[in-house]
């Protein structure tokens, strides 16, 4: 085993990063994982998409991921993938859009809420001064 230095971490390390309430939420739970690792690829081709200004003219990000190349990143086939997006968009975590003319769809993340976060939420911190004892 390799042990991974600090400048490895900060140099090297590539992640992807998948919500938490993608598992905590009783509204994800029959969401299947490959979906849940599928959400944060295609989250983070969004980021990307977000950098370079691909908005559309209601000013929502969008961005483009081939069947194809989702299915080589997930190591699975088409069949596979259609599920993946189907499970996605049942979830109202993705929306595609056909613009025909062979151009490739759009995509469209949705934003993974746990609907109990705001309820379980602790109140705001308040900032106070601390006085020095001495």
């Amino acid at each position: 085993m390799q042990r991974i230095s600090i400048q490895q971490v900060q140099a090297f390390e590539q992640f992807y990063r998948i919500p938490k309430a993608l598992f905590i939420s009783e509204k994800y739970n029959d969401m299947k994982l490959e979906s849940k690792v599928a959400y944060a690829i295609l989250r983070d081709r969004f980021e990307l998409s977000v950098r370079n200004g691909w908005v559309d003219d209601d000013q929502n990000v969008y961005f483009v991921y081939t069947i194809a190349a989702l299915g080589d990143l997930l190591s699975c086939g088409k069949n596979k993938v259609l599920g993946i997006k189907k499970d996605l968009g049942e979830h109202g975590l993705l929306e595609e859009v056909r613009q025909g003319l062979n151009k490739p769809n759009r995509l469209y993340l949705g934003l993974a809420i746990d609907e109990n976060d705001e309820k379980n939420s602790p109140e705001p911190l308040v900032q106070a001064e601390v006085s020095k004892s001495n």
